[in-house]
């Protein structure tokens, strides 16, 4: 395994998102897409273009991933559901495909992507972040939705091993990333790794053709690296204090994409954060992504 080095960070689209999430790059299109949780729209960026487009939701949207027949999953308030994306503009119509039967009706999809296998993990929350009510769930090719792991208060995540072995679940709040061995079982649940306030909070994520772990820290202005191990190998400083995720892109994969978050900021850390919101590259030496699989279902 190659040394890691990061470059310089620079703001690509300075969107003054809520709360921007939801990041992956599509091979296909050579572009990325991204959400804007709060506001309830699916966004693309496609930088050889420098084009930006976004499609309104009719309700939040969590977190999608591409289908293998074509459209979209994703995580939205109500349910998993299928869409399609017409011209920009156009609002999105979600189809459900899955509901879970413990879903109340202040909880809401958060963060989700694809497994290598073609199955769609995704995990719920409180959206007053007041109860431990999250779960992870995992869609199966023939809609079977089932229940991984919970309660927890905010579902962040998931991401996994390129080969598929390992999955990395997080709970933002108790500041821990769960891994779940594929060769012991999905029940073979273990604490990976449990950070201080300094820190911040573990958000989104993504791993590298290595298995390195990429984590984005709300209230921790930085994305880390860290080894399949736990050793922490690097971190981008970022000039936001809310960064959500991330997800690598560009043609050849090495470029590391962050998306920020501005919710929740008072006037004066607005101010003095005026990128807050918006969408970062970043690129990086000694690491690559591999494609963002997708739902056969």
């Amino acid at each position: 395994m190659s040394e890691v080095s990061v470059g310089e960070v620079r703001c690509v689209w300075n969107a003054k998102r809520s709360l921007g999430e939801g990041v992956w790059w599509s091979v296909a299109e050579q572009s990325l897409y991204w959400l804007d949780i709060k506001r309830s729209a699916v966004l693309r960026y496609d930088p050889h273009e420098d084009s930006r487009h976004e499609w309104p939701s009719p309700e939040p949207i969590g977190c999608f991933a591409p289908r293998k027949g074509g459209g979209f999953v994703g995580g939205f308030r109500t349910a998993l559901s299928g869409f399609d994306l017409a011209s920009p503009g156009t609002p999105i119509e979600p189809v459900p495909l899955a509901t879970p039967a413990r879903h109340g009706a202040n909880d809401r999809f958060n963060d989700g992507k694809c497994h290598p296998d073609g199955t769609f993990w995704a995990g719920t929350m409180d959206d007053a972040e007041e109860e431990a009510r999250g779960y992870f769930y995992r869609l199966l090719e023939g809609m079977e939705l089932e229940c991984l792991s919970g309660p927890h208060m905010v579902c962040n995540g998931p991401a996994f091993s390129r080969d598929g072995r390992f999955a990395y679940l997080t709970d933002s709040a108790e500041r821990t990333i769960y891994r779940i061995d594929a060769a012991g079982g999905t029940d073979r649940i273990e604490r990976f790794m449990t950070f201080g306030e300094q820190d911040g909070y573990p958000d989104g994520m993504t791993t590298d053709s290595d298995g390195r772990l990429w984590i984005a820290f709300w209230d921790g202005s930085k994305v880390m690296c860290l080894s399949p191990q736990g050793e922490r190998l690097a971190e981008i400083s970022l000039p936001v204090s809310r960064p959500t995720s991330c997800a690598f892109g560009g043609s050849d994969l090495s470029t590391l994409y962050i998306t920020s978050a501005s919710v929740g900021l008072d006037p004066e850390e607005l101010t003095s954060q005026p990128l807050a919101g918006g969408l970062f590259a970043c690129p990086v030496a000694g690491s690559t992504g591999w494609p963002a699989p997708a739902y056969g279902g």
